[in-house]
């Protein structure tokens, strides 16, 4: 249960010396400037010419790069501004009940709390829609105090190298989030990188091949080596205090430190060599993007390039040379995809499992229908919930979706290259695209509760009537003339040697049956519609949905960059997606001119090495699938939907009785 074959805690010595890993990879998010969306009327290329709508466009595309401002323009979204978890997670209408958990339940729970009643209204528990009781405040905080501690107290609690002076910490629940994150720190942390200058035979070796290859040659006192353990730069120099005064920001992973190196780092630093200047002149490194972050690191330490601000701004500096102490052994870039997805799957599942849903990949591959176009998306997992009945849970069989995993290996959002801001813009398009269309095909996949599957050329002439065959001389492959036996003699070789052969099976005793196994051409003759998209083990519904406004749903993505999440809401008009699905503008159009457009939202991207975001967008998960999975039917919305089936049943046991008073005695003995 808890062995990954793939955990890198405790494998890597921290303060030995190795070649220096990639520079590190800053943290940059997407900036789209979006194109305007047409609100009073679809878009003229859905009305005036089909041949440029939207299948047309993606069957052009050939590459990531073709993808462009034209595509958002042709599904017309409308951008909404960046909001928090109390705007992008509904609530009842008149702010009757909020779903998002207070931020008081992150604090351990009184014992009157404890015994105080979950339910609001009277003493019966809040039931979900699947039947189970509503998670409580006790299982939300037994769940959020394992992301409450520190990461170096959870690191080491992983590779089982405590010092004995903590307490051995419980990881339940997020274990395997603690696992994919310490794989994540390997290639982003970079609060403890130190860059040791390179020993002197190579520096000696750089100059004999190229005086000018190490900058080193010219500094007087380059070639003595670093102290053991050099301690970080004061704050007012570009420390490692972070700008908004939190001590989570950084939270070193210092799991193999040993006592001595402990002592080496509280010693004073040794004193400035004539070859390092005023320390003030040491900047931190900046993220140049408009939607960045602050990266979660200090400067690194490399004391002997702080007094060339020359050949800094000419090129980077050549660290090859040098040796390396620290976390990383690679960069943000060179990470392999599966962490990241091992880590966002892992911390959404444990909050999932409070509310009977699993996540669980599509089993066919998840492609967008628009019109005849297959248009293949990314969908990482997907939160289905599970049925009541044990044996059809046994058997696989799943309900939903509910909302959608994605993750993106893209880091490079600054503009650079010869195309500058452009290539920033496109790469925030595709980025922005990847989101919408696993979003829509969630939508699609919802859209189809109450339906049936029309398979391809079902019910066509061209897949019932057999219109080939039939002639003389036999089948084609199975070719008869006139020198060839007769039927009546084949028929008989043929059961002579399914005799024989069903003989030797049953003096061997084993039962054997000759294979029968269709043949090309038989397997050609028949005549069937195409194999089916949909999954023929879950039932499609639009779960959390309200009745009372069913033409709109909202779509939920939980999408991840870097070592961030952030939640994704896309809220969808029917009618949007029965045109995209079929390509037919509805008629008579919908009430709501905007059906055309849907609206777009998300939250901040919340950084999981941080306490206080990845304690917040549990918040937001839990707050989302307590919407999700909520009793629809004890919304307003449901009254007058409850009365009509009341007064359907009353209809019916009148109509019964009155039946029963005509009927003579002799029918109740029948």
């Amino acid at each position: 249960m808890y062995g990954m074959s793939n955990l890198l805690a405790g494998q890597h010595d921290l303060q030995k010396e190795r070649p220096p890993p990639g520079p590190p990879t800053p943290v940059t998010f997407p900036s789209l400037a979006p194109p305007d969306p047409s609100l009073a009327k679809p878009p003229a290329s859905w009305v005036d010419d089909p041949r440029q709508g939207i299948p047309a466009h993606l069957i052009k595309l050939k590459k990531p790069s073709d993808v462009n401002l034209d595509t958002l323009a042709l599904l017309n979204i409308t951008f909404g501004p960046q909001c928090d978890l109390e705007t992008i997670i509904p609530s009842l209408p008149n702010n009757r009940r909020s779903y998002l958990p207070p931020k008081s339940w992150l604090d351990p729970p009184t014992s009157e709390e404890l015994q105080t009643p979950s339910s609001t209204s009277s003493n019966s528990p809040v039931l979900l829609n699947n039947g189970r009781k509503s998670p409580d405040r006790h299982e939300f905080y037994m769940r959020a105090k394992e992301l409450l501690f520190k990461n170096e107290d959870a690191f080491l609690n992983l590779t089982r190298r405590n010092e004995g002076t903590k307490p051995t910490l419980r990881l339940a629940h997020f274990r395997k989030f603690w696992e994919g994150l310490d794989n994540l720190a390997y290639y982003w942390d970079t609060s403890l990188d130190e860059y040791l200058p390179p020993k002197p035979e190579a520096v000696q070796e750089g100059n004999e091949t190229s005086p000018s290859a190490s900058p080193t040659s010219a500094l007087p006192n380059s070639q003595q080596p670093p102290h053991t353990g050099p301690s970080p730069p004061p704050p007012s120099n570009g420390g490692s205090t972070p700008q908004d005064g939190s001590t989570d920001a950084l939270e070193p992973r210092k799991k193999a430190k040993t006592e001595e190196a402990v002592s080496h780092e509280t010693t004073s630093p040794p004193p400035p060599s004539p070859s390092i200047s005023n320390p003030e002149n040491t900047k931190k490194p900046s993220i140049s993007s408009s939607k960045a972050l602050p990266a979660r690191t200090i400067p690194p330490r490399v004391p002997w390039a702080t007094n060339m601000p020359s050949i800094s701004s000419s090129k980077p500096l050549d660290l090859s040379n040098g040796s390396y102490r620290g976390y990383r052994i690679g960069n943000g870039a060179d990470m392999p995809e599966q962490y990241r997805l091992d880590c966002v799957r892992s911390f959404v599942e444990p909050i999932a499992w409070s509310f009977g849903v699993t996540l669980v990949p599509h089993r066919r591959p998840p492609v967008l229908g628009v019109e005849n176009v297959r248009f293949p998306v990314r969908m990482n997992s997907v939160a289905w919930r599970g049925p009541t009945d044990r044996l059809k849970a046994r058997q696989g069989w799943m309900e939903g979706p509910l909302l959608g995993i994605q993750t993106r290996s893209e880091v490079n959002f600054v503009p650079g290259g010869d195309d500058g801001a452009n290539s920033a813009q496109n790469l925030a398009v595709l980025d922005v695209v990847r989101e919408l269309g696993g979003m829509l095909l969630l939508a699609q996949e919802r859209a189809r509760q109450g339906k049936t599957e029309v398979r391809s050329g079902e019910g066509k002439w061209w897949t019932e009537k057999p219109r080939w065959g039939g002639g003389s001389g036999g089948e084609v492959g199975e070719a008869t003339g006139a020198s060839d036996a007769s039927p009546q003699d084949l028929g008989l070789k043929v059961d002579e040697k399914e005799k024989s052969f069903s003989s030797l099976g049953s003096r061997l005793g084993l039962g054997l049956k000759e294979r029968k196994r269709p043949t090309p051409t038989e397997m050609w003759e028949v005549l069937r519609p195409g194999n089916p998209i949909w999954d023929q083990k879950i039932v499609y519904e639009a779960i959390g949905r309200e009745r009372g406004d069913s033409e709109w749903d909202d779509i939920f993505l939980v999408s991840s960059l870097n070592h961030h999440i952030s939640l994704v809401r896309l809220r969808i008009h029917s009618a949007y997606i029965e045109h995209l699905t079929s390509g037919t503008l509805p008629s008579p159009p919908p009430t709501d001119p905007q059906w055309c457009s849907p609206v777009l939202q998300r939250t901040r991207w919340y950084d999981l090495f941080r306490v206080e975001d990845r304690t917040e967008i549990m918040r937001g998960i839990w707050g989302l699938l307590e919407y999700l999975m909520r009793e629809v039917s004890d919304e307003e919305g449901d009254v007058d939907v409850l009365m009509e089936d009341e007064l359907e049943m009353t209809a019916w046991h009148t109509r019964r009785h009155t039946h029963q008073l005509e009927l003579t005695p002799n029918h109740y003995f029948r």
